[in-house]
């Protein structure tokens, strides 16, 4: 291991190389190379024309993380597991054709740095399929330039696959730990999560590429407790320590000691969530749920649930996750994404995904933008602009019992909630329930030939997936259902014979009747 400074990490950057980066927010992300190698190239016109494979969302949804490689000429390839989280400045760029961009599902990411270190073709999976992901409808491109052939439909045992296909090379992996010691072994004691680190190394080596790690401090040889180290030394080339500024343990927090597992606090301090549609919703949602259940939390509405279970007494009866690796406690929202509050555990990220993908998930509950008549789902494309999956595809691919969740329309409908009713002042300008969907996130056919339970979840309605179409099942107290539901739809649902009134007790303000359902077989 060579300890070197950041500066010299834009001239250890060849033009054409491909780089491979562990990140989440801006957690796990060695950002004081992407600025060195951003800034190399501004002052010299090289490296240029590099690949870039990233997880995840990296950035802090403005200025930093992926957005300091948004450089026409700098970068010519990324794929990755999310475009919108990485920032505008990625987004567009995508949008204006500037590189050849593509998406994977975050799951497949994370499981091809382990593919391309055991030297295999890539990752053969059934998430994906006859969405945007197969190459049947789109191959995870996500703009005009990305017109490469990266995933391909093949047949194993008289069943359609995925392959994704592993890349050839990864010149350099850049990634970060928190202590490296003199012979450049890597303990990552401050991080919120696992990110893979140790596979990305691996992966640089075995196709005779180089690895750099960005850690906080120096220690003597020999001092760290081997149960500790994540990556080996023997595995790493360069180690720079990074001002602290570009040391974030996410993007919201530079440190918080209950994130890295060293402390816990009390959680009868978070504060009730405001009584509007979303909390109705999340309730909604949350009945869904059973005792026993091990639940992922999608971002935005479904984000309330945790908060719900905790107003309502119920967060013992199961166990939540999230895609980093944490499993346990109450999930962090927004730029903390990924982090726990008092978790349970912490597992490599790859690890959780294996738990996903294979069906070890009893419930996903995520949101959506757009959905067709027999239920395929956009999540990932919004006005235009690719937005990316990250975890959606393994979540939903794997997950037992599925709730989507989302307001019935979009562009800034008006509600007013009270007595156990819903009265809507002003529908939206832009209808959810369409013929046609921008883009396919979900495939409801691969859903129902796995035997998943669908159940779609808004503040007036819900529905549950079947053969035939949408089912609609419930409509909320004090909507009319030609006017407030059927109007507001591209295409005619099938109406349930036994169309019941969603629970008037969760359009209220106060309700306690969460456990009851949870708790029924």
């Amino acid at each position: 291991m060579k300890l070197i400074p950041s500066s010299q990490v834009g001239d250890l950057i060849k033009d054409s190389s491909s780089i491979l980066l562990t990140g989440i927010t801006l957690g796990g992300y060695a950002e004081e190379a992407f600025v060195q190698i951003e800034k190399h190239f501004l002052e010299t016109g090289h490296p240029r024309d590099l690949t870039l494979y990233w997880q995840a969302s990296v950035g802090d949804m403005n200025t930093r993380g992926l957005s300091h490689i948004c450089h026409e000429g700098l970068l010519t390839k990324g794929v990755g597991g999310h475009i919108n989280g990485c920032g505008k400045v990625m987004t567009e760029f995508c949008r204006d054709n500037k590189a050849a961009i593509y998406n994977w599902p975050q799951g497949v990411c994370v499981a091809m740095m382990h593919a391309i270190a055991a030297k295999t073709p890539g990752v053969i999976t059934k998430i994906g399929l006859k969405t945007f992901m197969d190459p049947r409808y789109g191959g995870g491109h996500m703009n005009a330039a990305a017109t490469e052939d990266l995933i391909e439909l093949v047949t194993l045992n008289g069943e359609e696959w995925l392959l994704y296909k592993a890349p050839k090379r990864i010149d350099v992996a850049i990634i970060r730990g928190t202590v490296a010691d003199e012979r450049g072994n890597i303990a990552m004691t401050k991080e919120g999560y696992k990110l893979g680190q140790l596979a990305a190394a691996e992966a640089a080596r075995a196709t005779g590429g180089i690895v750099i790690c960005q850690v906080e401090r120096i220690v003597k040889a020999g001092t760290l407790n081997p149960r500790l180290v994540e990556v080996p030394g023997v595995l790493v080339d360069y180690v720079y320590v990074a001002d602290p500024e570009y040391q974030w343990q996410t993007a919201a927090s530079r440190f918080n000691p209950v994130f890295s597992g060293d402390c816990k606090v009390p959680l009868e301090s978070i504060p009730p969530v405001k009584f509007d549609v979303k909390k109705v919703m999340a309730r909604r949602a949350a009945m869904e749920l059973r005792e026993g259940y091990i639940v992922n939390l999608g971002i935005g509405t479904p984000e309330y649930i945790s908060a719900v279970a905790s107003e309502e007494g119920c967060s013992d009866l199961f166990t939540l996750s999230t895609e980093a690796g944490n499993i346990g406690g109450v999930p962090t929202v927004g730029n903390d994404f990924g982090c726990c509050w008092n978790g349970e555990a912490m597992i490599e990220t790859a690890g959780i995904f294996d738990m996903y993908d294979g069906g070890s998930l009893d419930a996903g509950c995520l949101g959506f933008l757009e959905v067709g008549p027999n239920g395929d789902l956009n999540s990932s494309k919004k006005e235009g602009l690719g937005i990316g999956v990250g975890g959606f595809m393994n979540i939903a691919g794997g997950a037992k019992h599925v709730v989507f969740i989302s307001s019935f329309t979009a562009g800034k409908p008006e509600y007013e909630l009270g007595n156990g009713m819903l009265r809507i002042i002003r529908d939206g300008s832009k209808k959810k329930f369409i013929q046609n969907i921008a883009q396919i996130s979900f495939s409801a056919e691969v859903a129902l030939d796995q035997g998943k339970d669908i159940t779609y979840v808004t503040e007036r309605a819900v529905f549950k997936l079947t053969r035939e179409g949408l089912l609609l099942t419930e409509i909320a107290p004090g909507v009319d259902l030609q006017k407030d539901i059927l109007d507001q739809m591209e295409f005619a649902p099938i109406v349930d014979k036994n169309l019941k009134q969603m629970p008037s007790e969760i359009f209220q303000e106060n309700w306690g009747g969460l456990r009851a359902y949870m708790t029924t077989e």
